[in-house]
């Protein structure tokens, strides 16, 4: 059971499975593996982004 808004009518479920009346929907395992792939290739592409970006910097120049 899925509501869009936050209304009365959620919080009533919500309220209802805090004190264990109702069961809560059961995930899918697939969806936490799914979530730390992503954010591990999140991570791992920006840490690419930035070490490209330090390597792209010239050193100062030495005045003789």
């Amino acid at each position: 059971m899925r509501f869009r808004r936050l209304t009365p009518g959620y919080f009533r479920v919500l309220q209802m499975q805090v004190a264990g009346k109702l069961k809560a929907e059961p995930r899918s395992p697939l969806a936490g593996v799914v979530a730390t792939v992503l954010a591990v290739l999140g991570l791992g592409s920006s840490c690419y982004a930035v070490w490209k970006m330090v390597g792209q910097q010239q050193p100062p120049a030495q005045d003789p």
